[in-house]
């Protein structure tokens, strides 16, 4: 039997940059909340394209090289979607929607990311190894980068997130 924290090996992925995403990815969703960008009652959830439409043009004008290349790593080749096709997984390509402007469509590639480490996509399935583990770990990175600027862009999602009480 393996045990729970041997996972991190399947995974390929550095225990500490998991650990790290996790964190600041739920501590955002929290800020997200918490700051009015919420829907629904039962359950609520994060209101994440609100939020994005209140960023709108301002990705471009981040003058930040390591945000520009956080930005450029996800769009160019961006996270594919798990999807059950014909009773089985697969995956399915990650294409910008119509009418989708630029920060929506970077903050949703964050939450695919973001779901296909925490709901089980990225493990090897029974026929093969995890496909270019250092992909993995080059998306939460760039996703870390992602969030962290959306708290510079953000104060008063920044001053929630900050919050220690």
């Amino acid at each position: 039997m393996t045990e729970p924290e041997d996972i991190f090996g399947a995974l390929g992925i550095d225990q500490v940059l998991v650990l790290r995403f996790l964190g600041v990815f739920s501590r955002f969703e929290y800020s997200l909340k918490r700051s009015g960008f919420v829907k629904g009652h039962d359950p609520v959830e994060p209101d994440w394209d609100t939020y994005a439409n209140g960023l709108r043009g301002k990705f471009q004008s981040v003058d930040d090289p390591g945000f520009s290349d956080a930005v450029k790593v996800l769009v160019d080749a961006p996270p594919r979607k798990q999807i059950l096709s014909k009773s089985s997984l697969d995956w399915k390509a990650t294409i910008v929607g119509i009418g989708e402007q630029h920060e929506n469509y970077v903050l949703r590639l964050v939450r695919i990311v973001r779901n296909n480490l925490f709901h089980g996509g990225k493990y090897p399935d029974p026929v093969g190894p995890v496909e270019d583990v250092g992909r993995n770990s080059l998306l939460l990175e760039a996703s870390l980068t992602v969030l962290k600027q959306c708290l510079r862009l953000s104060p008063e999602l920044r001053v929630v997130f900050e919050e220690t009480a």
